[in-house]
């Protein structure tokens, strides 16, 4: 039985202090997901029920250990994840998850945050041994588990103490070095113009900036009729939410022409193992890659999101994302290591549709919330469909843009969702909006503009660029609507500052 293990090289980023995926500082990273309730929730229970995960799965029950120069994760027997109680709200929570958090004595804890007749949940797990696609997962057992214990039905805990092995050390079984290293000598070939992205105009300061998460949640009908345009444009949720972005960025560009554009995706190697890893196995699985386009100020988000779509698919059936996730091994020159720190236009972590939870009588769920940033992660949204209602975070560091850039955006954005939903040229009401009360209001161009212009054997193949996010993908055969999920967009490539 393995209950201890090395860090792999593609984890190892994640549990170095200044290590950087790309032009992105990663090391220590958290991933934060939790739900916001209302009504009677117990913490003492909640103590129980994470026990019970951290024994379920063996990641959760692991401290980071120096074994003779060596990082390793080793499993602690017995593990109960520590949970802080306190008063507090939306203020308490954004001070929360912008603070480091502590990793000596465990990968994974929880706070709860009480307001008046609300209880905010907020699972703490290290991004190192987790990815979007397993933490969605892993709330969702929390509540089932939750709500069995109320109801006097305890589910039943099987301990394991098996470490999963980690995903590249997986991948290296079913994908060569050979395809890794044709696919480094095609980018060496293409190395460019970078892509337009928005200007830095944050703070800019000597400290560490503001992680700022802005929602537009779309109610159930424009979310069923965002993605019924879809289907019938032939393309999946995911690429028309690419072209959505896309043209909102555009729109904050400025300036007339097409301009090259990235838009990065996150991919999740789940599928390309054999046999496939269930979303229920806590791990890091997460790669990506991005789609190269020129992008005009008229450009429609339907003719964006049909070069997304083909160029997704056709990575995929690469498996490019797959043989990214094992790049860091064999890159040895750095024109190839500067290329793949350059950052996206714009990412988009889908982590698709997540059910609504089973709770018990006298909870009420809010909303579930979700957020993994770190200092100068570039923009980046992230996306899921909780029961019938479409979410999307807009999500920047403050030191690098500022609120006043990416409130245009965001409404940009809400305002192209809306459309697109209800059909092009028709207005744009209410049913987008953003947490913060704005409501979509900024037209953000006409029609047409969009061209890969890029294509062939240009940027890998069908206009593809590494910009590798975290989350999942989905699968090759599976339906279009299924869309690539994720959390974060980051690169594979790691250095040392």
């Amino acid at each position: 039985m393995v209950t201890q293990r090395p860090i792999s090289p593609f984890e190892s980023g994640y549990f170095q202090e200044h290590a950087t995926f790309g032009s992105v500082p990663v090391g220590g990273m958290a991933l934060f997901i939790g739900s916001t309730v209302e009504g009677e929730f117990d913490t003492e229970l909640l103590r129980t029920v994470l026990a019970e995960l951290a024994a379920d799965n063996p990641l959760l029950s692991c401290r980071r250990v120096d074994d003779g120069g060596m990082l390793v994760l080793r499993h602690v027997e017995g593990y109960r994840p520590p949970v802080t109680e306190s008063a507090g709200g939306d203020i308490e929570y954004v001070d929360f998850v912008n603070q480091p958090q502590p990793w000596d004595d465990g990968l994974f804890f929880a706070r709860v945050f009480r307001e008046d007749d609300r209880a905010r949940i907020v699972l703490v797990i290290h991004h190192g041994i987790t990815d979007g696609r397993s933490a969605f997962a892993l709330l969702d057992e929390m509540w089932r588990r939750y709500t069995a214990h109320r109801r006097g039905a305890p589910m039943p805990v099987r301990a394991n103490h098996e470490l999963p092995q980690a995903v590249d050390e997986r991948l290296t079984a079913v994908v060569s070095e050979a395809e890794v290293t044709e696919l480094l000598a095609a980018m060496r070939t293409i190395i460019g113009e970078a892509p337009a992205r928005l200007p830095r105009d944050g703070t800019a300061g000597s400290g560490r900036g503001l992680f700022v998460a802005e929602r537009i949640e779309l109610e159930p009908e424009v979310t069923a009729a965002f993605a019924a345009a879809a289907r019938a444009a032939g393309i999946g949720v995911n690429a028309l939410l690419s072209g959505c972005a896309l043209a909102a960025v555009r729109a904050e560009l400025g300036g007339v022409g097409a301009l090259p554009m990235v838009c990065g995706y996150a991919a999740d190697m789940r599928a390309a193992l054999d046999p496939w890893l269930p979303d229920e196995t806590v791990l890091n699985c997460a790669s990506g890659w991005g789609t190269l386009l020129a992008v005009a100020e008229s450009a429609d988000p339907f003719e964006l999101g049909q070069v997304v779509h083909a160029d997704v698919r056709a990575a995929l059936e690469r498996r490019d994302p797959a043989r990214m996730a094992l790049a860091g091994r064999y890159i040895r020159d750095e024109a190839t290591a500067r290329m793949l720190a350059e950052q996206p236009s714009i990412a988009l972590s889908n982590i698709g549709r997540v059910p609504d939870h089973i709770v018990p009588d006298g909870v009420r769920l809010v909303r579930d919330n979700l957020l993994a940033m770190g200092p100068g992660m570039p923009p980046k949204l992230t996306a899921f469909t909780l029961g019938e209602r479409l979410t999307v975070q807009v999500e920047y560091d403050t030191n690098d843009h500022s609120r006043a850039q990416m409130g245009r955006v965001r409404r940009n954005l809400a305002e192209l969702l809306h459309r697109t939903a209800i059909g092009a040229g028709a207005s744009s009401g209410g049913g987008a909006g953003a947490s913060s009360g704005d409501s979509a209001g900024a037209s953000s161009g006409d029609s047409t503009g969009a061209s890969s212009g890029y294509g062939g054997a240009a940027r890998s193949g069908a206009g593809s660029v590494p910009a590798s996010g975290d989350g999942t993908v989905f699968r090759s055969g599976d339906d279009a609507g299924r869309a690539d999920d994720g959390v974060a967009p980051k690169f594979t490539w790691w250095r040392r500052r």
